[in-house]
């Protein structure tokens, strides 16, 4: 097991190390000029020495290798940069914007399991009547639909047309409870109903293969009741690859979550990263990334060991 961590913990610094050495290389390779959005863009025809006073200040001017290297040296100290565009510190910003992001990833990858595994476990149960056919038809329509679809047609019906929730906009939860949860519900199920959808069908799969299995059969014929074989042996060896599936759409959240921020003005990290990139603010974009990557690989790290623990054949493989 020892020997498995040390793996696996050597591959994960060397994927985060290729990870935002990729996301530096293809930033700076981006056409567009930090230098010019500072100094109000094209129509505001700055001077070449306006320009070159403005890169040197941000450090721009200096060789492509020269800043890739002072920026992996403020990472090593801790140090995420300070913003090209409002002059403020990266981390403070992030440090605010991320826990928002993460009040509506947490409770959709709950709403997700506490609602996916069950009607996956329904469908498998009940799989020859129309019970399957029907939680099946629900979980492919959001598998189907894009969130922008989806989060549209909320608006629409509970704001727009019934009036029950605020269309958009954020409160913290410290200043307005209620308000937060009326404003936060529709972002929530909106992000939640794909890796529900997800969630229900690999339950359902996993369900099927393994009951299918000998054991199910012999746990039957010795007289167990249908009960106590579904949910006392044949749920507990079908959680591996459901498990695999919802630390996966954790990470992948990350991605949904943009447009969700987008859809309901919801001021979150992912908001703050598609503004950063249209203004070319380097540090910004480049921290945000870092830390979403480290996320969603420590993710998979943990669940690689979690795995490793109760099935010791991974440690091998």
């Amino acid at each position: 097991m020892g020997a498995y961590l040390i793996r696996r913990t050597i591959s994960t610094i060397v994927l985060l190390y290729l990870i935002v050495t990729v996301v530096f290389l293809l930033l700076h390779l981006l056409p567009g000029d930090p230098a010019m959005t500072i100094l109000g863009g094209i129509d505001a025809n700055p001077t070449e020495e306006d320009i070159a006073r403005v890169r040197e200040r941000l450090g721009l001017d200096r060789p492509l290798y020269v800043q890739y290297l002072d920026w992996m040296g403020s990472l090593l100290r801790g140090d995420l940069g300070t913003s090209f565009v409002n002059n403020r510190s990266v981390a403070d910003d992030l440090f605010t914007r991320l826990p928002r992001t993460m009040m509506l990833i947490m409770p959709a990858v709950i709403l997700a399991v506490l609602l996916g595994m069950p009607m996956g476990i329904i469908a498998a149960r009940f799989r020859k009547s129309l019970v399957d056919p029907g939680i099946s038809s629900f979980a492919l329509i959001g598998f189907s639909v894009p969130v922008f679809v989806s989060g549209l047609l909320l608006v629409y019906l509970f704001s727009l047309k019934l009036g029950w929730l605020p269309a958009n906009g954020y409160v913290s939860p410290a200043d307005d409870f209620i308000g937060f949860l009326k404003r936060a519900v529709m972002p929530i199920v909106t992000l939640s109903l794909g890796p529900m959808a997800i969630t229900m069908r690999m339950t359902r799969s996993s369900m099927l293969e393994q009951m299918g299995l000998d054991y199910v059969r012999t746990a039957r014929a010795k007289g167990l009741t249908e009960f106590a074989t579904m949910y006392r042996h044949v749920l507990r060896n079908a959680l591996l690859p459901v498990v695999t599936v919802v630390a996966l759409q954790f990470g992948a959240m990350f991605a949904g979550s943009v447009l969700v921020e987008l859809i309901f003005n919801w001021p979150g990290v992912n908001s703050y990263l598609l503004t950063s990139i249209s203004v070319r603010d380097y540090p910004v974009v480049q921290a945000i990334v870092l830390v979403i990557a480290t996320i969603f690989v420590l993710i998979n790290f943990l669940t690689d060991v979690s795995f490793a623990m109760f099935d010791p054949r991974i440690r091998h493989d």
